[in-house]
């Protein structure tokens, strides 16, 4: 390699699926210029040496290191990669994406700034500039796989740095004009200097190999192939360094509050939960004489707002479709879920607690005093889903029971609402510190204690 550091390294890593070892002590460099061809048959681990590589996976041993830095290892360390372009075997984004999303999406994780021309040209390259407004769900499952394609090869098409692609099965379902299209990009960013690790079953691709890897029986072998043949410049021109550095503006931030904003279901969800219970509680006290206690009347006034606050929030939707959470994993060096976001909808557990309270009770200080402690608990709630759907097999864990926690809190404000005479002093100062600051600091402890 002559001293140059490897766009990708394995070192002695170890793979484990349940009790099989998948991979076992696997050691892997590759350089600038490189296209290497992973074959084998069905299971043999070509996939999971692929997710591995992209730092997804738990490691056994071992350690995955990109451009020389290390992006995980066995001791469970992790660090955001250098921008890299990746292909997962199936989706890698949100079907409810539009297709020049998806693109401008994969360039501004790798830190450069597309324009609509540059996205427009490459779609057209494609032959898929005519959809580029059409959400990924309305596609056929070929040009679905077109999308995924394009992201994976963008990070090398918008950069003039030598990157790491990693493609899955890259042709698998394409047709032969798509086929041909990926592999002059493929030929043309090795010639640039951008390197490849591609798993297929597909021997046109072999004949773009410069190495050649077997992975059979937990491990590796390797036949060198020759070079791949020199091509003209490409089309399609690099872009700009991004300069964004805040959150709401970082690709992650804008990913997740523009489906937000176009399919509204965090906000359909919580207000239609909460409504219901509203609904049932007014039914109910229209029919029967209110209770004169004025600890249960608190507690049926803030009911629907508890019952809303504890919705799963809708942009764990969105991760677990197609496998955008495990694309966003690699790309972040942690679940996107577990980053210091604040949930876009805890407006709406705040605004049924003051609707509750100002028909029931009326005081103003009571109401924002008590209704802001809602924010907080969606906030927890939301982190609480969020840790859930990090494991493995969502649903099947108990960590939704973290979310009794939140009742202490919670009988807290309905003991604050039940004050004949609301007052801010040093009892009341207390429970109200408590109330908000409990849900806090789940808020902010759990993305610092979770393990994947």
């Amino acid at each position: 390699m002559n001293g140059e550091v490897p766009l990708l390294e394995l070192s002695s890593l170890t793979v484990k699926r349940g009790k099989s070892t998948v991979l076992n002590s696997v050691d892997l460099q590759i350089v600038s210029g490189d296209v290497v061809i992973l074959v084998g048959e069905n299971g043999a681990g070509k996939s999971t040496l692929i997710e591995a590589a992209a730092g997804i996976l738990n490691l056994s041993a071992g350690k995955v290191q990109h451009s020389g830095q290390s992006i995980r290892d066995s001791d469970g360390r992790r660090t955001e990669p250098p921008p890299f372009g990746l292909a997962l075997q199936s989706g890698g984004f949100s079907q409810d994406e539009f297709v020049s999303e998806r693109v401008a999406t994969a360039a501004s994780t790798s830190r450069r700034d597309a324009n609509e021309e540059w996205v427009s040209d490459l779609l057209e390259e494609w032959g898929l500039r005519h959809r580029s407004q059409d959400r990924i769900a309305w596609l056929s499952g070929g040009m679905k796989r077109k999308v995924g394609i394009i992201a994976g090869l963008t990070p090398a098409l918008a950069s003039d740095e030598p990157r790491l692609v990693l493609l899955d099965e890259p042709s698998e379902g394409l047709d032969e004009t798509s086929i041909q299209t990926l592999k002059n990009q493929i030929s043309d960013l090795a010639s640039s200097g951008h390197a490849f690790i591609i798993a297929t079953h597909d021997e046109s691709l072999s004949n773009l190999a410069t190495r050649r890897i077997t992975v059979s029986d937990s491990n590796i072998t390797e036949d060198k192939v020759g070079t791949s043949q020199k091509r003209d410049a490409l089309k399609v021109k690099s872009l700009p360094n991004s300069k964004v550095d805040t959150y709401a503006l970082k690709p992650q931030g804008k990913w997740t509050s523009t489906l937000e904003k176009r399919t509204r279901i965090s906000a359909i969800n919580r207000s239609v939960s909460g409504l219901i219970a509203l609904v049932v509680i007014v039914g109910m006290l229209s029919q029967f004489e209110p209770p004169a206690n004025n600890s249960w009347l608190a507690l049926l006034a803030l009911t629907p707002a508890l019952i809303s606050a504890l919705v799963k929030p809708g942009y764990l939707n969105h991760l677990s479709d197609s496998r955008a959470g495990d694309w966003w994993n690699a790309q972040l060096g942690k679940p996107l879920q577990m980053s210091f976001r604040i949930e876009n909808q805890f407006y709406v557990p705040f605004l049924l607690a003051l609707l509750s309270i100002y028909f029931l009770f009326g005081n103003i200080q009571q109401m924002l005093v008590v209704s802001g402690g809602f924010i907080c608990f969606t906030l927890a709630a939301a982190r609480i889903h969020s840790l859930e759907s990090t494991f493995p097999r969502q649903g099947a864990t108990l960590v939704l029971l973290l979310l009794l926690i939140l009742i202490w809190p919670f009988l807290l404000s309905v003991d604050l609402l039940a004050m004949d005479e609301f007052s801010i002093n040093d009892e009341t100062l207390t429970q109200i510190l408590a109330t908000y600051l409990m849900p806090l600091a789940i808020w902010i402890l759990v993305p610092l204690i979770a393990s994947e």
